[in-house]
């Protein structure tokens, strides 16, 4: 199994300008190459020139014209040759791409690539090979570059940076699990992300099972084999972090982007943005940085959470498309839903973990009801959050019967033991909410009608 290990790192400024530099370099390389691969591109299309495929087509391609590249542009020499490479090969991975979607090998088409901006976004340094090009001394990563001239000796020497991971490594990290390594740089804060290869456990039987209804007004509730019924209520720090993205974004937007000309060596001239736009956007992006991480912090919380109670997880196969009533809604809708993000984070935890993951048929679970199955005619509107069957005279919160006929149709494929069952009604003799608060998640007192209640039990019983 193949992961990611993303760690903050400590540079000074020093070090933030080379690896600037060094990924300037990388950028202007693929935007050099991506040139090279539009003639050639327009050369095979008028002459179908065999020689002209086999470097824009193939693996190594263009790869192969970095060392006359290395000649003709010498500044290319001061760049590790394995981020030089894939740069190239990630080139060449967009243009297969492309050439796989046009004959329906993929099941979305993706364009030709476009040039990359380097002040848009920040142009990884990639070491694809275990080892090679850094060097790890506790906290200590050291970076290798390319040739630089020495001064004292007249001869070149290979250059190299030092950075310091800023929090420990995870007592599970072994030197042999290290695959790659990326380094990235989001807003002003630098990152050492490495790909380690950890052995997959054994998948176990599922003796717990929870099934999940997702939807916008939380995450999800789940119905488990242990009759607990479960609320997962979205993240509330969300609503906070756009509202304050929105805020700086329109105070940016007010502000010159062309403010300051400056004329460049060539002759040329260009305009910069005022020093307030910078400012404001800077800001902006540490807000989506801080947006993200937070997030990613509060789906594996979850998930973790979930799997250590239960065996396997069962998600919906809803897919949100913000169908709101107005734009502003639709907008935020799909901004704050993190139903996609959170079942790959499931779905990765699961095999971390050798726990099951899997996802049911929504299709028709909330206007079903569990106990007589009678279907209401037309489905039942979104602000209806309980409801009576009009067959059986059994009241819901909707919620939970949704799960509840998600758990039904999970435990027909899956054979669990123990699952709660009352012959075939599934029992939900408990109710609780799940809120996360930065350091875990809180387990609020109770709900009541599918909404949290001010209870001072852990749980609300159902008698």
């Amino acid at each position: 199994m193949h992961s990611a290990l993303k760690m903050r790192l400590e540079v000074d400024e020093h070090t933030a300008a080379v690896l600037d530099g060094q990924s300037r370099i990388a950028n202007w390389l693929y935007n050099r190459l991506l040139e090279e691969a539009n003639e050639l591109r327009r050369r095979f299309r008028e002459t179908q020139d065999p020689e002209a495929a086999k470097v824009l087509y193939t693996e190594r391609g263009l790869r192969n014209r970095i060392p006359a590249l290395k000649q003709e542009h010498p500044f290319l020499r001061t760049v590790h040759s394995s981020v030089l490479k894939n740069a190239a090969l990630r080139l060449s991975s967009a243009i297969r791409k492309y050439q796989k979607g046009r004959r329906g090998e993929r099941a979305k088409r993706v364009g030709w690539p476009t040039f990359r901006s380097w002040k848009r976004k920040w142009f990884s340094l990639h070491y694809d090979e275990p080892w090679k090009g850094f060097r790890l001394d506790g906290r200590t990563l050291r970076l290798s570059l390319g040739k630089v001239l020495d001064e004292k000796t007249g001869k070149e020497k290979q250059a190299q940076v030092t950075a310091h991971l800023a929090e420990p490594l995870p007592d599970w990290f072994k030197p042999g699990m290290v695959r790659q390594l990326r380094i990235v740089k989001e807003g002003r804060v630098f990152y050492a992300v490495f790909t380690v290869e950890r052995p997959v456990p054994a998948r176990r039987l599922a003796g717990r099972v929870i099934a999940i209804d997702p939807n916008h007004k939380n995450l999800g509730y789940g119905v488990g084999t242990d009759g607990v019924a479960t609320e997962i209520l979205n993240p509330w720090f969300l609503k906070m972090l756009d509202r304050r993205i929105d805020e700086v974004r329109w105070l940016r937007d007010r502000c010159k982007r062309r403010s300051v000309r400056v004329v460049r060596e060539d002759g040329s001239e260009a305009w910069l943005p005022s020093r307030r736009w910078r400012k404001l956007n800077a800001r902006l992006e540490d807000l989506w940085r801080v947006r993200r991480e937070q997030t990613k912090v509060y789906l594996r919380t979850v998930a973790n959470r979930l799997y250590r109670e239960y065996d396997g997880v069962f998600v919906g196969d809803y897919t949100p498309r913000g169908g709101g009533i107005s734009r502003g809604m639709r907008r935020a809708m799909n901004n704050q839903s993190l139903l996609g993000r959170c079942k790959e984070t499931l779905a990765w935890v699961a095999t971390r973990s050798g726990k099951v993951y899997g996802e049911w048929n929504e299709a028709g679970s909330t206007r079903t009801c569990h106990a007589c199955h009678y279907a209401v005619p037309g489905g039942i509107p979104p602000e209806v959050r309980e409801w009576a069957c009009p067959e059986c005279g059994t009241h819901h919160i909707r919620d939970e019967n949704a799960a509840i006929n998600g758990l039904a149709r999970v435990l027909k494929n899956v054979e669990v033991p123990g699952s709660g069952r009352l012959g075939d009604k599934i029992v939900v003799t408990t109710r609780r909410a799940w809120r996360f608060d930065g350091l875990g998640i809180q387990e609020i007192p109770g709900i009541v009608g599918g909404r949290v209640g001010d209870h001072a039990a852990g749980c609300q019983e159902i008698k």
